[in-house]
């Protein structure tokens, strides 16, 4: 049961964007509901962690007034309470099977790009198609998910279908028209490079592919008028002037922050001509949303998954997903120096479930635990 519902969560993913968070919420309530489940998930190391942080997401935008991002600190608190319900469920099948779904499921989001690009116009906004990911960059930051998932899933089938769900998504990159994406995977793919034991050259195929879209691209500025120079130069001085801002009101409360979308409610308040939803940048938004001490959440929350994925045991036996898990990481970050990418709905559950592979050893160890008391009951 635990595993269809989780399932139908990951579908969810692309579904208009405004119904996202429906399935995953409804999983939520019921595994909190839910007494069994309940309590697997406090017996997971960062439960209290987790549980605890709802006073941290919610307390700055109450004392703030900003209502807006208190609802949205709930719903990240709930998303992280999700996030626990996984790691009582995650196993290696399941997980895989989990990363298949959603790659077949993006060639469904791509074709609707496409069609989106080309003959509908529903959400295209200059001249970039969001697909079913509610704005281009969150796509752009789906797509180098998709990349990298259909990358770790042909080095452990070299099937030929995975290489073509990965350049499928590789080209969608142009239909979002997403620079920071290219430097996110450019980045991405050379540290997988380097940590690909065996077929090498489907790598280095990968990356002059890459390459040359990426000249195509600058070739024909006429086709993507984003990259040329005037444009780039316009949109770092808007990049260089929303850091500033940002800065300046980090300085205000810079221990507790001032809630969730904060910039958003700083735009309202002095009444800005475009209400943007972030700082772009991840570490200026964190710290601009939850201040020092928020950073210091997610700065703990992140050792503790990697104090998992360093363990001997894990490496030995579940180094592909590691890999993963490390890559799409790295290529967040990157994408995190001039956007936001895990804003989204749709892109921070993305993520999440890539980094739910860091429960696989846990539970594959309880539930082979498990079979044998049942083989020797019976």
């Amino acid at each position: 049961m635990d595993e269809r519902i989780i399932a139908v969560c990951a579908v969810g993913l692309f579904l208009p964007y405004q119904m996202v968070a429906v399935p995953g919420l409804l999983a939520v309530f019921r595994a909190l509901l839910n007494k069994e489940v309940r309590q697997r998930m406090s017996s997971v190391s960062m439960s209290g962690f987790i549980y605890g942080s709802v006073v941290l997401f919610t307390l700055p935008a109450v004392l703030f007034r900003n209502w807006f991002g208190l609802m949205g600190g709930v719903v990240l608190w709930l998303m992280l309470v999700f996030m626990l319900y996984l790691f009582t469920v995650m196993t290696v099948r399941f997980y895989n099977n989990l990363i298949d779904l959603m790659l077949i499921l993006s060639l469904f989001a791509m074709l609707f790009g496409v069609l989106d690009k080309f003959v509908l116009h529903w959400f295209i906004f200059e001249g970039r198609t969001s697909s079913v990911f509610f704005n281009a960059n969150y796509y752009g930051y789906m797509l180098e998910l998709f990349v990298i998932m259909a990358l770790y899933r042909f080095e452990g089938r070299h099937s030929i279908w995975y290489l073509i769900i990965l350049f499928a998504n590789l080209g969608s990159i142009l239909l979002c028209d997403c620079r920071t994406a290219w430097a996110a995977l450019a980045v991405a793919l050379l540290f997988y490079a380097v940590h690909y034991k065996h077929n090498v050259k489907w790598v280095v195929v990968i990356m002059l592919i890459t390459v040359a879209i990426v000249m195509v691209v600058l070739a024909a500025p006429t086709l993507f008028s984003r990259m040329a120079g005037e444009v780039l130069d316009h949109d770092m001085s808007k990049r260089s002037r929303i850091w500033g801002t940002a800065i300046e009101w980090i300085k205000k409360s810079p221990i507790i922050g001032l809630g969730m979308n904060a910039f958003r409610e700083i735009c309202i308040r002095t009444q800005a001509k475009r209400i943007r939803w972030h700082s772009h940048n991840l570490i200026l938004n964190v710290l601009l949303d939850y201040g020092s001490v928020g950073l210091a959440y997610f700065s703990c929350m992140a050792g503790k998954v990697v104090s998992v994925l360093n363990k001997p045991q894990f490496c030995m036996s579940y180094g592909m997903i590691r890999k993963l898990i490390m890559v799409a990481t790295l290529a967040t970050m990157i994408h995190g120096v001039t956007d936001v990418p895990l804003l989204g709905v749709q892109t921070a559950l993305a993520m999440i479930y890539i980094i739910s592979g860091c429960s696989v050893e846990r539970n594959e160890r309880v539930f082979k635990r498990l079979t044998n008391f049942c083989e020797i009951y019976k």
